[in-house]
This record gives structure tokens, C-alpha cells and sequence, in this order.
């Protein structure tokens, strides 16, 4: 899922056992925040390419980055898509 994605390498636990839960509520925070729609329970492979890209930044957001680096971010999106990361960005 987008979350698990998200949270893959930094994963929150409790008691030892994945907290998907805590993850997820952090992830709709941060997709709310900077106004990144996404929804965490999607299968990454079922969105569009502009949702992976959204899902990429969400990732790195979640990891506390203060400063994100973007390479071509617009190579494979469509127009509209091109238009909603430039909102975000």
C-alpha cells in the first residue's frame, strides 16, 4: 500500500509490531498539510503517476527532510498533473 511505502526503512512500532495505524494518521497530516492527495490505503501500483510522485514526496516528508531536491520532477506527468505538483511545490 502507499503507506506501507511511505514507511518502509523508518517503520513506527509498538511493542514491536508495525503501527500501521499511528503511520497512517501521520501520513493523511502531512498529504493535508501540504496538500498532497493521496490516500494511504491505495495500492501504489493502482494510482496515477502524479499520485506516485505525490507518494514520493509524502516519503520523504515522513522521514523530517527540511529540504527536497527535485530531478525532473515533471518528466512523465501529464499537464494537469504538471499543474498540481507546481501548486505544491
Amino acid at each position: 500500500t502507499v503507506a506501507e511505502n511511505i514507511i518502509l526503512g523508518s517503520e513506527l512500532t509498538k511493542n514491536g509490531v508495525l503501527d500501521i495505524a499511528r503511520a497512517t494518521r501521520e501520513i493523511n497530516e502531512l498529504s493535508e498539510r501540504y496538500g498532497l492527495a493521496v490516500d494511504p490505503s491505495a495500492k501504489v501500483a493502482d494510482i496515477s503517476v502524479g499520485a506516485q510522485q505525490r507518494v514520493e514526496i509524502l516519503k520523504t516528508l515522513y522521514r523530517g527532510a527540511d529540504i527536497l531536491i527535485f530531478d525532473e520532477p515533471t518528466a512523465v506527468l501529464t499537464p494537469s498533473e504538471i499543474d498540481e505538483l507546481m501548486a505544491i511545490m
